[in-house]
């Protein structure tokens, strides 16, 4: 038996939609010390009816040792709104080394409005190479600071094949200053660059600006088959926008089922109407 035989069988079984399934293979994989266990089995937690546990379980890893789940629960916690555990998760990682979780607590800084040190984390990140960072940058100037100009000079300074969300972010901008045929251009480089859920990001182009809903649904779609983080929200946001709320239900449980926490909250606001 190797060391990721339980893990392996506890994946495949998420992948099944048995989840409690693997939620007791995992705690199996974790108790025998397989390395990859806890993250799996934060995931699987996630889609169950009990997604705090997740916290807990990565606590007690990074207590006997597991310094590099650091990230994992930031990322977690401040899904859950954990934002104190969340913080200080992310500085700890940051503090051992870990230059992915710059990217990710600069996104959690923008969520918490925290825009100027959300800005000196993601200029910190870029300059290290983080692929995600320049992209992230962008949305920043765009969406948060309301600077569409500048964005869109931060986002040519940074287009390029090595950071592939910027041709993603830098379109999304170009789209909003009425640039769209640069706008689907970039789209269409970054589809083939494989961007960060792209196809989602695309089809809000093609929704809101082109009106095109068929191919907006399409490029939905092809975020599910991507399996694309976030791809149940995107869509049921979608479907549920064209008055589809009983198709937007069920990718909205679905998602649900796999972690997607933006997919509990349109379901909580779909129940309540």
């Amino acid at each position: 038996m190797s060391d990721h035989d339980l893990t392996r069988r506890g994946v495949e079984l998420r992948h099944e939609d048995r989840h409690e399934e693997a939620v007791r293979t995992l705690r199996e994989a974790v108790a025998a010390g397989e390395p990859d266990a806890p993250r799996e089995l934060a995931y699987a937690l996630l889609g169950t009816e009990r997604p705090r546990e997740a916290v807990k379980m990565l606590k007690r890893a990074i207590k006997s040792g597991r310094v590099d789940l650091y990230g994992l629960l930031g990322s977690i916690a401040a899904e859950l709104g954990e934002v104190k555990v969340a913080e200080k998760a992310y500085r700890n990682a940051i503090e051992k080394g870990d230059v992915e979780a710059l990217n990710d607590y600069a996104v959690f800084l923008q969520d918490e409005e925290r825009f100027d040190e959300a800005r000196e984390v993601l200029q910190r990140s870029a300059e290290l190479g983080d692929t995600l960072a320049p992209g992230n940058l962008v949305v920043l100037y765009s969406e948060d600071l309301d600077d569409p100009a500048t964005a869109a000079k931060v986002g040519e300074r940074y287009l390029g094949p090595r950071s592939p969300g910027v041709y993603a972010a830098l379109a999304a901008v170009y789209a909003r200053l009425g640039r769209l045929g640069e706008a689907e251009g970039l789209f269409r480089q970054a589809i083939e660059l494989d961007a960060p859920r792209i196809h989602q990001r695309y089809a809000r182009f093609l929704w809101r600006y082109r009106e095109d809903l068929k191919a907006a649904e399409e490029e939905f779609w092809e975020g599910f088959n991507h399996d694309e983080e976030g791809w149940s929200s995107g869509l049921g946001e979608f479907l549920l926008g064209q008055g589809r709320v009983d198709e937007a239900r069920a990718v909205l449980e679905r998602g649900l089922a796999w972690g997607d926490l933006a997919a509990r909250d349109l379901l909580e606001d779909l129940n309540q109407r």
